[in-house]
């Protein structure tokens, strides 16, 4: 099979070979647009382009850092501040186990300074709750190659790989310690509305049952509805407040923090470990242009 050159890039991108080896290349100082770089970037991937080993090692370094980034709730709600400090603290653990350095950095939801990104020579990028639009804006910051791993977040891409719980196995588990189907979901707040969708549409639930958190009383409203009925929580913090009123239902520990809620209240956790494996997985792009992943769906499993 014929192997791809940076010339085929830009016959298919349309652009000029200078400017496809300016973006493969990570060359900061030419003028080039956002959507021309994702553009380039999108066809290398698809069509399979592998930088020749002894040109990247002579132009590329790695710098030794992973970044991770994590965008914040576009509105708080309980537990948002600490929504992924331990997703963090073992992706952390982990990285410096293979001998890396974090770069840790929180994006609002105003216009954010990417900066600090550009002055980074990033190895690989994890994005947490990240939405499709600033999903587009972000990447073209990080260079050829570079492994990105979306966590929370559904990205229209398949050549990206996506880190989430696996909630078809937690609404499974959730039926079997309820005893019967769930009649009501109560959600966290996400960023990214396919991962949103994704959720709705695995609880095999209508719209009209189940309910975004946005406070106390919004919720508690939601729940007289349901009275003596089973139901699950996404999120502990929620699921805490929640059981004050209506002590028949299933928290999920998306948070990674069962330890907060109720000795009394059922849960469904997932399994935090699993970082170990995703990390070894970006350090396998890093060491090696040439390695494949083909399954990019990387889930949670549930564990208890």
């Amino acid at each position: 099979m014929k192997k791809t050159t940076i010339k085929d890039i830009a016959q298919a991108a349309g652009v000029s070979i200078a400017t496809v080896s300016y973006i493969l290349n990570d060359v900061k100082n030419q003028s080039i647009s956002n959507e021309t770089r994702v553009k380039v970037l999108k066809i290398a991937q698809q069509l399979k382009y592998v930088p020749n080993r002894t040109a990247r090692s002579l132009k590329v370094k790695k710098s030794g850092l992973i970044g991770i980034l994590v965008f914040k709730d576009d509105q708080q709600s309980l537990g948002s501040d600490l929504k992924y400090a331990k997703t963090i603290s073992k992706i952390e653990k982990q990285c410096s186990a293979l001998g890396y350095h974090v770069i840790y950095m929180q994006i609002d939801d105003t216009e954010p300074s990417y900066k600090v990104i550009m002055e980074r020579n990033l190895d690989g990028v994890f994005l947490i709750n990240v939405d499709q639009e600033r999903f587009a804006k972000i990447t073209p910051y990080f260079g050829f190659g570079i492994p990105v791993f979306v966590v929370d977040s559904y990205i229209e891409d398949s050549l990206f790989h996506k880190i989430m719980p696996d909630v078809e196995a937690g609404f499974q588990r959730s039926r079997e310690l309820l005893n019967e189907a769930p009649q009501f979901l109560i959600m966290d707040r996400y960023n990214n509305n396919q991962w949103v969708d994704v959720i709705k549409h695995a609880s095999g639930l209508p719209e009209e049952r189940i309910h975004i958190y946005e406070h106390n009383q919004g919720m508690e409203s939601f729940l007289a509805e349901f009275e003596g009925q089973p139901g699950i929580v996404l999120n502990e913090f929620i699921a805490n407040e929640a059981a004050k009123v209506h002590p028949n239902l299933i928290a999920w520990c998306t948070c990674h923090c069962p330890e907060i809620l109720g000795q009394d209240t059922k849960r469904v956790t997932f399994d935090l470990s699993r970082y170990d494996s995703f990390v070894g997985v970006m350090n396998s792009f890093i060491d090696d242009v040439e390695y494949v992943h083909e399954e990019k769906f990387l889930k949670l499993p549930v564990s208890s």
